[in-house]
Protein backbone atom coordinates (compact mmCIF):
# COMPACT_ATOMS: atom_id res chain seq x y z
CA UNK A 1 0.00 0.00 0.00
CA UNK A 2 2.52 2.23 1.03
CA UNK A 3 5.52 3.16 -2.16
CA UNK A 4 8.89 2.28 -1.62
CA UNK A 5 9.66 6.38 -2.04
CA UNK A 6 7.14 7.87 0.27
CA UNK A 7 9.35 8.21 3.65
CA UNK A 8 11.56 9.92 0.93
CA UNK A 9 9.09 12.30 -0.42
CA UNK A 10 7.77 12.56 3.68
CA UNK A 11 11.30 13.88 4.30
CA UNK A 12 12.02 15.91 1.38
CA UNK A 13 8.53 17.57 1.95
CA UNK A 14 9.60 17.72 6.06
CA UNK A 15 6.25 16.20 7.01
CA UNK A 16 6.99 14.57 10.53
CA UNK A 17 3.43 12.69 10.12
CA UNK A 18 1.42 11.18 7.65
CA UNK A 19 -1.91 9.13 7.03
CA UNK A 20 -2.73 6.72 4.41
CA UNK A 21 -6.41 5.51 4.15
CA UNK A 22 -6.82 2.30 1.66
CA UNK A 23 -10.39 2.66 0.88
CA UNK A 24 -11.37 -0.86 0.02
CA UNK A 25 -9.71 -2.31 2.76
CA UNK A 26 -10.59 0.60 5.25
CA UNK A 27 -6.99 0.23 6.81
CA UNK A 28 -5.62 3.62 8.30
CA UNK A 29 -1.56 3.57 8.45
CA UNK A 30 -0.06 6.42 11.08
CA UNK A 31 3.85 7.05 9.49
CA UNK A 32 5.63 9.00 11.69
CA UNK A 33 5.04 9.80 15.38
CA UNK A 34 1.70 11.57 16.23
CA UNK A 35 3.36 13.23 19.31
CA UNK A 36 5.43 15.40 16.85
CA UNK A 37 2.45 17.10 16.24
CA UNK A 38 0.79 19.71 18.94
CA UNK A 39 -2.72 18.46 19.03
CA UNK A 40 -3.57 14.81 17.86
CA UNK A 41 -7.35 15.70 17.60
CA UNK A 42 -7.07 16.47 13.81
CA UNK A 43 -5.88 13.20 13.79
CA UNK A 44 -8.35 11.25 14.75
CA UNK A 45 -11.17 13.80 13.21
CA UNK A 46 -9.65 12.82 10.17
CA UNK A 47 -8.49 9.03 10.13
CA UNK A 48 -9.81 7.98 13.27
CA UNK A 49 -11.52 4.46 11.84
CA UNK A 50 -13.27 2.93 8.65
CA UNK A 51 -16.00 5.30 8.89
CA UNK A 52 -13.98 8.53 9.65
CA UNK A 53 -11.92 7.98 6.48
CA UNK A 54 -15.39 7.40 4.49
CA UNK A 55 -16.92 10.35 5.29
CA UNK A 56 -13.47 12.36 4.25
CA UNK A 57 -14.15 11.08 1.58
CA UNK A 58 -17.49 11.63 0.92
CA UNK A 59 -16.47 14.90 1.69
CA UNK A 60 -13.98 15.14 -0.91
CA UNK A 61 -16.31 14.15 -3.71
CA UNK A 62 -16.57 17.22 -6.15
CA UNK A 63 -14.03 19.34 -4.71
CA UNK A 64 -10.33 20.47 -6.11
CA UNK A 65 -7.57 18.75 -3.94
CA UNK A 66 -5.70 19.03 -2.03
CA UNK A 67 -8.12 20.15 1.53
CA UNK A 68 -6.51 21.71 3.97
CA UNK A 69 -7.83 21.53 7.20
CA UNK A 70 -6.45 23.39 10.45
CA UNK A 71 -6.42 23.24 13.99
CA UNK A 72 -3.74 25.49 15.97
CA UNK A 73 -1.14 25.45 14.47
CA UNK A 74 -1.28 21.91 12.97
CA UNK A 75 -2.50 21.46 9.47
CA UNK A 76 -3.27 18.50 7.48
CA UNK A 77 -3.24 18.61 3.68
CA UNK A 78 -5.75 15.98 2.49
CA UNK A 79 -4.21 14.45 -1.10
CA UNK A 80 -6.39 11.28 -3.16
CA UNK A 81 -3.15 9.98 -5.16
CA UNK A 82 -5.57 7.08 -5.99
CA UNK A 83 -9.07 6.29 -6.49
CA UNK A 84 -8.84 3.91 -3.10
CA UNK A 85 -6.43 5.75 -1.15
CA UNK A 86 -5.89 8.72 0.80
CA UNK A 87 -3.50 10.38 2.26
CA UNK A 88 -3.03 13.28 5.04
CA UNK A 89 0.24 15.09 5.92
CA UNK A 90 0.04 16.56 9.07
CA UNK A 91 2.60 19.79 9.55
CA UNK A 92 3.51 22.63 11.61
CA UNK A 93 3.52 25.72 10.02
CA UNK A 94 3.03 29.42 10.45
CA UNK A 95 2.47 29.79 6.39
CA UNK A 96 -0.09 32.36 5.26
CA UNK A 97 -3.16 30.72 2.81
CA UNK A 98 -1.09 31.80 0.01
CA UNK A 99 1.90 29.98 0.94
CA UNK A 100 -0.09 26.98 1.87
CA UNK A 101 -1.53 26.67 -1.11
CA UNK A 102 1.54 27.00 -3.33
CA UNK A 103 2.88 24.02 -0.59
CA UNK A 104 0.05 22.12 -0.87
CA UNK A 105 0.34 22.06 -4.45
CA UNK A 106 3.78 20.92 -4.32
CA UNK A 107 3.19 18.27 -1.97
CA UNK A 108 0.14 17.09 -4.01
CA UNK A 109 2.15 16.25 -6.71
CA UNK A 110 5.05 14.51 -5.11
CA UNK A 111 2.46 12.46 -3.42
CA UNK A 112 0.47 11.74 -6.65
CA UNK A 113 4.25 10.99 -8.25
CA UNK A 114 5.18 8.78 -5.26
CA UNK A 115 1.76 6.36 -6.38
CA UNK A 116 1.85 6.40 -9.63
CA UNK A 117 5.74 5.59 -9.86
CA UNK A 118 4.87 2.63 -7.32
CA UNK A 119 1.88 1.51 -9.87
CA UNK A 120 4.24 1.24 -12.45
Amino acid sequence: MIPETFNDVLETLNVPLAAIADLGSGEVQIIGAPEVVDNTDLISTLFADKETVESLNRSLEGQILPRAWSQGKVSCIVCKPTVETIVGLFVMDDLDAVQQYHWSKKANEAIRLSFSDSAS
